[in-house]
């Protein structure tokens, strides 16, 4: 019977020496604390505040700008359904009087001035005539289908906006040109000093600015990360951090697909700091005058501990590095001692284990290796959406009779091993060598978190493939070291996986007819000249990243509708072949004159023409 360990020296006879100094640490961590949390409700409130102004702000200008265009609609469609004169000067003066912001509205057959609005603002209707001419590109945009505003604050010298947009007439595509004063957006951004609320158009000019003269000027000067954190967000409305000049600004920005602008609302950093940086100084000199007072109490107690401490954390480090064998020995009989024995001990454990991982991890895969450690290999299996793929060397046979045993297992170990660290690297898994084909699965036993990204992930390594074996085949080329090529076949779907056996022998596989489909697919290569051949599954998952190529429709022995496959010429924006005729001409491969079906009987699959 193993003798049971006595701690002579407990370590709360240590602990009660310092445990007063220890009151004090803490103290000390709680000031901490409570100023860190301080901080982020501070910074959590004015971002509150921030995105609630700036979401009323441009729900104030949105409403503005849907309300002038569709009364403005409204009144072209009236002026055009009728012919009288006096009906017209009543549709146009009921109009102004309950829309007395509105300018102007224009199509190319009917302009519509309000007398009132020039009057009143002592404006020369000859203005919009300037603005028309001055913005006759962006005109020409909208004629083409584009709905946007601009500013045109310069031309009439007071805070105005232009609502461009397009404007059928009689089947002939046309453009609209709503001018409307925006005094009360002006008043909206103006309301609050410390906030700073304004829209920007998407081709970064001002819309609406507190300050006239950057309103009438039209320009924002930001530097171009302001701009890329606005228009690449992601989301309608978010938030960021903005540096310029040394200061910092907290920015909330909201995003209307509706006129095309983008509300901001931003406010200084410094401002939303300022409190806490006052408690945080406060509390910083409590928390060293309690660390001085800890330190010095700590120091005459902390030998006994800290040593051997500082000796299991550098164990640990050595354990972390892989190096399990440790030079390590308990010098007290306490139960820091204690745990240093057990460290030792838990060092030669994982020693054992990682031998036996790294000796097992040669048969299988990595993963299953350390379920099989943990003892949760178990016969079963459960249904994954998976991608599989099957590659074989081409002619083979006559590549192998020309070499001796030992040269063949050479040459195909180096061959597979670039093959399976290509697997491994795009996060697959190699379920078996079948002579010298392999078969690998992504998405079983583990995922990329998707089907879409496990194919995605199969078709990469394909491609690493594809570039492997051309650097294999570099110092190739004679009847003793032939050029190797390969053909490769990929089909997704649901399949089976799991543990097949018995209870003393058993193999991590996936079956079904996914695999099964896999794997003639992989047999066309040769007859449509090709290396990387997929499904429809497939394609369907990626069609947006790859290039591909379709080949002929099959009919697949069992199956009762044909099956289209695509041929893989790269991903699109890579490096590399753009067209199937790129890829023969890098690899080799002649283009075939006819697809035929050399033996009917015995094929797994019919091409139909």
């Amino acid at each position: 019977m193993k003798k049971k360990s006595v701690v002579k020296f407990p370590l709360v006879v240590k602990l009660i020496a310092i445990i007063t100094i220890i009151v004090l640490i803490v103290a000390g961590v709680v000031t901490f604390v409570s100023s860190y949390f301080f901080s982020q409700d501070t910074s959590a409130r004015t971002g509150e505040n921030n995105m609630t102004i700036v979401e009323i702000f441009s729900t104030q200008m949105e409403k503005q700008i849907q309300e002038s265009y569709s009364s403005s609609m409204i009144l072209l469609d009236s002026l055009r359904s009728t012919n009288s004169v006096t009906t017209a000067e009543v549709f146009k003066s009921n109009f102004f009087s309950r829309n007395a912001q509105i300018a102007y509205i224009g199509v190319e057959q009917i302009e519509v001035y309000n007398d009132k609005f020039f009057m009143t603002n002592e404006k020369d209707p000859s203005v919009v005539e300037d603005f028309l001419l001055g913005h006759a590109d962006a005109i020409e945009r909208a004629r083409g289908g584009d709905l946007f505003t601009v500013n045109a604050t310069g031309f009439f010298d007071m805070p105005m906006l232009a609502i461009l947009a397009p404007y059928v007439e009689y089947g002939t595509k046309g453009r609209l040109v709503i001018l409307f004063s925006i005094e009360s957006l002006q008043e909206t951004g103006d309301t609050s000093s410390a906030y700073t609320t304004y829209a920007i158009s998407d081709d970064q000019y001002v819309l609406v600015y507190p300050d006239y003269e950057i309103l009438r000027s039209g320009v924002l000067k930001r530097n171009d990360d302001f701009y890329d954190k606005i228009y690449d967000a992601s989301s309608r409305v978010s938030q960021f951090l903005y540096e310029e000049d040394g200061q910092k600004y907290f920015v909330a920005i909201s995003k209307v697909d509706f006129g095309r602008f983008v509300a901001v609302s931003q406010v200084p950093a410094d401002l939303v700091y300022q409190a806490i940086n006052l408690v945080v100084i406060r509390n910083v000199i409590i928390a060293a005058a309690v660390l001085c007072l800890a330190i010095l109490g700590i120091w005459f107690f902390s030998q006994s501990i800290s040593r051997p401490v500082v000796a299991l954390k550098n164990a640990a480090e050595q354990i972390e590095t892989g190096n399990y064998e440790l030079d390590l020995e308990a010098r007290t009989n306490d139960e820091i001692g204690l745990l240093t024995n057990s460290f030792v001990q838990m060092g030669k454990g994982l020693a054992e284990r990682e031998r036996l991982r790294e000796t097992f991890g040669r048969f299988v895969n990595k993963d299953i290796a350390e379920k099989a450690a943990r003892g949760e290999l178990k016969l079963g299996g459960e249904r994954k959406n998976a991608t599989v793929f099957f590659s074989d060397i081409r002619s083979f046979t006559a590549i192998s009779e020309n070499m001796n045993p030992e040269q063949v297992v050479e040459f195909l170990n180096a061959y597979m091993t670039r093959m399976v660290d290509c697997i491994e690297a795009t996060n697959g898994v190699v379920d078996k060598f079948i002579g010298d084909a392999i078969m690998g699965i992504w998405g079983a036993p583990i995922s990329s978190g998707s089907p879409a990204a496990d194919a995605e992930q199969a078709l990469r390594a394909m491609i690493m493939m594809r570039n492997s074996l051309q650097e294999f085949n570099k110092d190739r080329g004679t009847p003793e070291k032939p050029l190797i090529k390969i053909g490769c076949g990929v089909n997704s779907g649901p399949c089976l996986a799991g543990q097949i056996g018995s209870a003393k022998r058993m193999e991590y596989t996936v079956i079904g007819d996914t695999v099964n489909t896999a794997s003639r697919i992989e047999a066309l290569n040769k007859p449509f000249g090709t290396d990387i051949l997929i499904s429809e599954n497939t394609y369907s998952l990626l069609k947006d990243k790859l290039i591909v190529e379709p080949m002929p429709a099959i009919k697949v022995k069992g199956k009762a509708e044909p099956l289209q496959i695509y041929a893989v010429v790269n991903f699109k924006g890579a490096k590399g072949p753009q067209t199937l005729q790129e890829v023969r001409t890098l690899l080799g491969i002649q283009t075939p004159v006819a697809v035929a079906d050399p033996d009917k009987e015995e094929v797994k699959y019919e091409i139909l023409s």
